[in-house]
């Protein structure tokens, strides 16, 4: 199951026209020639995949579509026994990855996984680090991106 969430915040307009030194001047003279201004918004994402059972051969999970994201890491949360290894992944076109990351999070412990090269769509693979040692993982995918 997962779940996502959005906020919003209100950032500063970073639209300057460098050309226009007198943006003033124009407006006095003719009131349509005000450019709108473009209101930047910060959104929050996040994507939550409870109970993600290991096996021994690298599992995908979802892929995210990452193109307008600013900044997102993937939270993983060993809830058993076992080590888990995950690795992010990166593709061009969601059909096609590469091995980005790999990190082992020990049992009961919490790991962070932010990605190193960028691509259009990311996803997060696991596994189990021993054969036949099988663990649960909740992973949160968490993304910040600017509209």
């Amino acid at each position: 199951m997962t779940s996502a969430h959005s906020r919003c915040r209100r950032g500063r307009s970073s639209h300057f026209s460098p050309k226009r030194k007198h943006r003033s001047s124009c407006r006095l003279a003719n009131p349509k020639c005000r450019k709108s201004k473009r209101v930047r918004r910060c959104l929050f994402v996040e994507q939550v995949y409870p109970n993600v059972r290991t096996t021994n051969e690298l599992m995908p999970l979802p892929a995210q579509a990452t193109t307008h994201m600013t900044v997102y890491s993937y939270a993983v949360i060993n809830e058993g026994d076992a080590p888990a290894v995950v690795q992010v992944q990166v593709g061009p076109d969601g059909l096609n990855y590469a091995a980005d990351v790999e990190e082992t999070i020990p049992a009961g412990r919490t790991g962070v996984i932010a990605v190193s090269r960028f691509l259009r769509f990311t996803r997060l693979a696991v596994r189990s680090l021993h054969e036949e040692q099988p663990t649960s993982l909740k992973v949160y995918f968490q993304a910040q991106t600017r509209k």
